[in-house]
């Protein structure tokens, strides 16, 4: 059983035995080296597996809307023209009138597919399969060596293979989506920001937003942190991205994207996360007024804790993070390796409660996919546990906000290592 830590809430009298048996128990579970080396291999399993079936047929996933999307934007097609992809991709299929995988990514996602775009589409497919598991090995890499997951042993082992590769995550190899490249920029900004380099940081944490579901609401808990360098870098990496969309496609393919995205968008009820769950209720309407509520809420209610909330930016980078991904109203499965950024965070203090979160969120996602045909609503509670903990637990404050002892106070020794 562990120890209370310092700075973080428990509950009181026989709660607090039942949480703190709790977690020592899970600890203890996945304290044992083979334990861990299953909950790896399990993972690497179905990642695999979902790699396989993407590499078999790469034009029956979402890899074919990818390079639609290249071939129109090399050869100075209208990218978001519907009967320019539908020409497009009847080319690549060699049959007219097969189903339709409409491009709905950002200009830059099109430009980054073209190397791709000449290749086999077997061979393309394999290029950025293993661009992917670079990324992801290089991003687990900077978790357990410089976001202090290490000092967790096995323990932190387990959480990142239920986070980085978990599997809903595995559905970016299945599908050719791009999270799996985004989750290196987002852990290398987290790194940066954890080590006093907040514009740098905000730079790379930029390019998530070519997914805004998954890091809209940083910039603002940012600012509530006071890490308005961060927000600023963040703006110039927008600024530069942005503006290079513009020169690909000009003012006029901006206005047809969103309407594309408007035409041929999925439906919010197969969304993760609250509106989601709304619009399983009462459609797509439903859904987008709940979403803007709720980010009209917690926009409000970081306005509100502003105060509580200055120095501390890891924390406030991870609220931010999985709250983007619980109130937005286009969250797919293959979004969730974002979640890898918030549970880290979250493990370096508290890690039987970031296990536990993962370990539910893999269920979640199991339970959705085979028992639940309605929605991905568990997927949401899951989500919303993330968030309820992020909010419960104060958090580290950055070593420039800690208060200096005075003239008649003994110096205090303050750890500097980025471990529980």
């Amino acid at each position: 059983m562990q120890p209370s830590r310092p700075g973080r809430s428990r509950p009181p009298g026989g709660t607090r035995r039942i949480v703190d048996r709790f977690e020592g128990r899970l600890l203890h579970a996945f304290s044992s080296p083979l334990m861990v080396l299953v909950v790896v291999a399990a993972m690497l399993a179905v990642t695999g597996a979902f790699a396989s079936y993407g590499l078999r047929a790469p034009l029956r996933t979402d890899y074919l809307a990818m390079i639609t999307g290249a071939r129109i934007l090399g050869a100075g097609g209208c990218l978001y023209c519907h009967a320019a992809q539908v020409h497009a991709q009847a080319v690549l299929l060699g049959q007219k009138g097969a189903a339709f995988d409409a491009f709905l990514e950002t200009p830059l996602v099109a430009l980054a597919y073209r190397p791709l775009a000449g290749l086999p589409p077997s061979a393309g497919f394999a290029v950025f399969l293993a661009l992917s598991a670079g990324c992801v090995v290089a991003a687990g890499v900077l978790l357990w060596r410089r976001l202090g997951l290490a000092i967790h042993g096995p323990a932190g082992l387990a959480l990142l293979a239920l986070t980085l590769i978990s599997l809903p995550a595995a559905w970016n190899y299945h599908l050719g989506q791009v999270d799996g490249l985004l989750v290196l920029p987002l852990v290398a900004g987290a790194v940066l920001l954890g080590a006093g380099r907040p514009f740098a940081a905000g730079l790379l944490l930029s390019l998530p937003l070519l997914k805004p579901q998954t890091a809209w609401l940083v910039p603002l808990a940012l600012l509530a942190a006071g890490e308005w360098r961060a927000v600023l870098g963040m703006v110039v990496g927008v600024a530069c991205w942005a503006g290079a969309s513009l020169c690909l496609v000009g003012p006029g393919g901006i206005g047809q994207w969103l309407s594309l995205l408007g035409e041929q968008g999925p439906a919010v009820a197969t969304s993760i996360g609250i509106p989601g769950a709304f619009a399983g209720l009462g459609g797509n309407g439903l859904g987008f007024t709940v979403a803007a509520a709720l980010a009209a809420i917690a926009c409000a209610w970081l306005l509100w804790r502003r105060r509580s909330l200055m120095g501390r930016p890891l924390h406030m980078l991870a609220l931010g993070i999985a709250a983007s991904l619980l109130l937005a109203p286009h969250v797919y499965a293959y979004d969730l390796i974002a979640v890898t950024v918030p549970l880290a965070v979250l493990g370096r203090r508290t890690p039987a409660a970031a296990l536990a979160a993962a370990v539910l969120l893999n269920a979640a996602y199991v339970v959705d996919t085979f028992f639940i045909v309605s929605g991905p609503h568990l997927e949401a509670l899951a989500l919303l546990l993330v968030v309820a903990l992020l909010v419960v637990e104060p958090g580290e404050r950055s070593a420039a906000t800690l208060p200096r002892p005075g003239a008649s106070q003994a110096p205090v020794a303050i750890s500097t290592t980025t471990g529980a």
